[in-house]
């Protein structure tokens, strides 16, 4: 038995300045998993015996800020039963279910940082922060809610194989009403402990931080977010935002890697695959698959190389059937240390991650929002039992850019009036690839087309479009002058992933 001190996993309270769910990785040999060689990353879990995980916990018997041990026992029971529904974990409170003292800073290495097993995974209620100050320092219990840590793992020939005990530590200085000013009730500060535990909990049978699929709305609004948004965000977000205590799929997916259970991943799909830039991989990107029937309940994320190759590879199970579009972000500067999401924390490369929109053939679209991306992006239908692999994600091509040939529409006269009228315009593009061109207009009132985006493939350099117009009265309402000049009518042409535009214009005579 061996000890696994460097897996701790901190979790913030939600009110500080912002400076991948999966299975934890370490190194085979112990080692912090940032330096582990290539194929010698290693995710262990604790063990599955016929087709169940036993996990035995105890208890701190003593208070927590404004919480009584009865309050605390009857929270803890009722929130891990959560993680057994959805997962193959049989979660049982060792012999009475109690640490045999109160756990303060005058006795937690016993408990925290002993020197063999314990016998159980303990659960500490660090009543005033003062334990969590000691470890972490000055400061401290203003700012973490709580940190969960693998404490002693099995090995077989050398190498780690399960989790044996894990351990949690929850900060009793940010469950005191009077510290809590965003708490109105000692009511509402329990649900945010129940919330807390289930993220801890988490971490202590391996699971690691999400980024979930709405970082950049976090990062911009903070606290200002309405409830209905938070409560979307992942349990195992790197800061405490859910208010709820329900899980969200991203949580369930994850914790199903480590501890399947056949209700949730039977019937499923699968998409994997890499993200690279030109011939390399990349690190510390979240790759988010969304739904586009449900984009925020579906949603399931993967933080690429997470394997430790260096091929930028990712990996997105257990998602129910539908349609699909994906994205990539960089992970957050922010979540690093014990908040990081995955093995690779950002480094000096993340500027260059692009937040963009997969769109076939290693295409990207940059500058959309949610949803603009679910209706422009590369749809992916996915069936039951669907493995889909080898998705390819290239940030390293060069712009695309286009043309249009020509003059949209020359000299275009209505003479049968009240009936609609067309032309063609045609769109060529430049290099290879595929483009997605908006078309538009200051007068959509007149002039529509036949098809708005405009897709052009890998296999076509061109598309044409008919551009449809309004009756000739229709316009001598707008145009009064029409019937004795000529009327220029501009058609811009923008493509989605540079932001480049070409515009041209139909005379109206």
């Amino acid at each position: 038995m061996k000890r696994l001190s460097f897996l701790v996993f901190l979790l913030f309270f939600f009110s500080i300045p912002v400076k991948a769910a999966g299975i934890l990785a370490v190194c085979e040999d112990g080692r912090l998993p940032t330096n582990c060689p290539r194929n010698s990353i290693k995710f262990p879990t604790y063990e599955i015996t016929g087709n169940r995980t036993i996990v035995e916990y105890r208890i701190d018997p003593g208070a927590l800020g404004d919480f009584n041990s009865s309050t605390l026992e009857s929270s803890v029971s009722e929130i891990l039963t959560k993680w057994e529904d959805i997962s193959s974990l049989d979660i049982q409170a060792e012999g009475n279910g109690f640490i045999p003292f109160d756990v303060n800073p005058s006795n937690y290495q016993s408990i925290l940082e002993p020197s063999s097993p314990l016998g159980y995974s303990p659960i500490v209620f660090d009543d005033n922060g003062a334990i969590l100050t000691d470890i972490l320092g000055f400061g401290a219990r203003q700012d973490v809610l709580g940190f969960a840590a693998t404490r002693f793992y099995t090995t077989r020939n050398g190498a780690i194989e399960n989790i044996f005990e894990s351990q949690t530590l929850i900060n009793g200085f940010l469950f005191t009403l009077r510290n809590r000013p965003d708490f109105n009730s000692e009511a509402e500060m329990l649900d945010n402990f129940k919330t807390t535990v289930l993220h801890e909990f988490a971490h202590m049978v391996g699971l690691d931080h999400s980024q979930g699929g709405q970082v950049d709305d976090f990062l911009d609004l903070g606290s200002g977010l309405s409830d209905e948004q938070k409560s979307t965000f992942p349990v195992m977000f790197p800061v405490a935002i859910n208010p709820t205590l329900d899980l969200q799929r991203d949580d369930i997916v994850a914790m199903n890697i480590g501890y399947p259970r056949n209700s949730i991943v039977s019937g499923t799909a699968s998409i994997s695959g890499s993200v690279i830039n030109g011939n390399n991989g990349v690190r510390a990107v979240n790759v988010i698959a969304y739904n586009i029937d449900d984009p925020l309940g579906e949603l399931v994320t993967s933080v690429t190389d997470i394997d430790g190759k260096d091929q930028g590879n990712f990996f997105i199970p257990s998602l129910n059937p539908g349609t699909y579009v994906l994205k990539i972000e960089p992970i957050a500067n922010a979540f690093v240390g014990g908040s990081s999401v995955g093995i690779h924390a950002p480094d000096s490369n993340t500027s260059s991650i692009p937040s963009a929109f997969y769109n076939g053939s290693e295409d990207l679209l940059l500058g959309l929002n949610l949803e603009q991306g679910l209706s422009q992006a590369f749809p992916i239908v996915l069936t039951a039992g669907q493995e889909l692999e080898n998705i390819t994600i290239n940030i390293g091509e060069e712009p695309k850019s286009f043309s249009l040939r020509g003059r949209a529409v020359n000299s275009l006269n209505f003479l049968n009036v009240g009936r609609n009228s067309r032309a063609n315009l045609r769109i060529v593009k430049e290099g290879s690839g595929t483009r997605l061109i908006t078309l538009s207009t200051p007068n959509p009132e007149l002039v529509s087309f036949s098809r708005n985006p405009v897709r052009i493939g890998v296999r076509r350099n061109a598309k044409r479009v008919r551009v449809r117009f309004r009756p000739f009265n229709e316009f001598l309402a707008i145009f009064p002058s029409l019937s004795s000049s000529t009327i220029e009518i501009p058609i811009t042409a923008t493509d989605t992933v540079t932001g480049d535009s070409v515009t041209t214009n139909i005379e109206v005579f």
